[in-house]
């Protein structure tokens, strides 16, 4: 039996400091390059420090060398590994030194995280992943930065002085609640069932789960989406299982569980298509004033559920997804005995990624 409904209940200036000492003048010799990294734009003013969650995760840098006589324009940094520094507190490349040039100013463009041969292709205009498989790559969170444009020395912008350097989510990332609508009904009659469900398996189908994307910087410098914020799928589609393993077997009550771990997954355009699956068994037990007895099992049963609706159209870049899947372990009918339609309602929040939250009741 499998029942596919959508459900109703359901984010330097180049600075020369001369300190004067009596006749002393003393000049700072020390101008090498850090980089001051964050990270989840919550808002356009606030930022978090990349090194709360990322200390232990190395990012690329490149840079560029702009002279005032464009002849000497150079490459300045590629594709150079920049690490934190626990010791000096600062995020500085690993393989050799860099200083600021006296003159000109640098273009930055940085990604996360740090890879020697299969990161993107970075130029100074654009950022490029080609054919990135999620599935191969679990718990790899792909991010770009804002390009850091005519720099001639540090600045503090965010937690530390260096190189202004703000990371953007390129992936999406799902998460995935469970919890039954009700576990017991009383009727008119005064005769009482309840219910017990044992969620087997659970898992997202038919979704890309390898792609490409291309970035250009537009006007003001800002890195320009694709539309719908999506990447370009590529291959055919997959299915995602879920970890249930962590669920309470049966479920009795109505708290909501967390499925699993959030994953990071493909941006992509949603359809009839997608759903998540659900293999389920569920125990009736019924009172007719004797107290509760088995009335039914129905075992291994499949549900399903749409993962898109005209409110979420997509899974987009930097957004997480929460979907709380409310599970009604019985059919909802009408006063004459029809099934009731059901829908998807979205209840959209914004917390570090751009979150975007949904109730999901799938009647069984």
């Amino acid at each position: 039996m499998k029942i596919r409904k959508n459900i109703a209940y359901l984010t330097t200036v180049a600075l020369m400091s001369l300190v004067a000492a009596c006749s002393q003048v003393e000049m700072p010799m020390d101008r090498a390059i850090a980089f001051q990294v964050a990270s989840h734009v919550a808002s356009p003013t606030k930022a978090d420090d990349y090194a709360v969650d990322y200390a232990a995760v190395p990012f690329g840098a490149y840079a560029w060398f702009k002279s005032e006589n464009p002849a000497d324009n150079a490459d300045f940094m590629t594709n150079e590994k920049v690490a934190y520094n626990t010791e000096k507190n600062v995020w500085t490349t690993t393989s050799a030194t860099y200083y600021w040039p006296r003159g000109g100013k640098l273009d930055f463009i940085c990604y996360s995280p740090y890879s020697e041969n299969s990161g993107p292709v970075v130029a100074e205009n654009s950022i490029q992943w080609t054919d990135w498989n999620v599935s191969d790559n679990p718990g790899v969170d792909l991010m770009y930065a804002t390009k850091a444009a005519g720099l001639t020395g540090p600045t503090t912008t965010y937690y530390y002085e260096g190189v202004p350097t703000l990371f953007h989510h390129a992936l999406a990332q799902v998460a995935v609640k469970l919890r039954l609508a009700y576990t017991e009904k009383e009727s008119s009659t005064g005769d009482k069932t309840r219910w017990k469900v044992t969620v087997h398996s659970m898992s997202l189908k038919d979704v890309h789960t390898h792609g490409s994307l291309a970035l250009n910087l537009g006007e003001g410098g800002a890195w320009t989406l694709p539309a719908e914020g999506t990447w370009t799928p590529a291959g055919t589609v997959a299915s995602l299982p879920l970890d249930c393993s962590q669920l309470p077997a049966p479920l009795t009550d109505e708290t909501v569980y967390e499925v699993g771990t959030p994953m990071f997954v493909l941006p992509q355009p949603l359809g009839d298509a997608n759903y998540v699956d659900m293999e389920v068994t569920i125990e009736t037990e019924r009172d007719t004033g004797e107290g509760y007895k088995p009335f039914l099992t129905e075992s291994h049963v499949h549900v399903s559920g749409a993962l898109a609706s005209t409110a979420l159209p997509a899974w987009g870049i930097n957004h997480r997804i929460t979907y709380t899947f409310i599970l009604a372990p019985s059919l909802p009918t009408d006063k004459d005995g029809a099934p009731v339609p059901t829908e998807v309602h979205f209840d959209p929040a914004v917390e570090g990624w751009q979150e975007v939250a949904l109730n999901m009741s799938i009647n069984i």
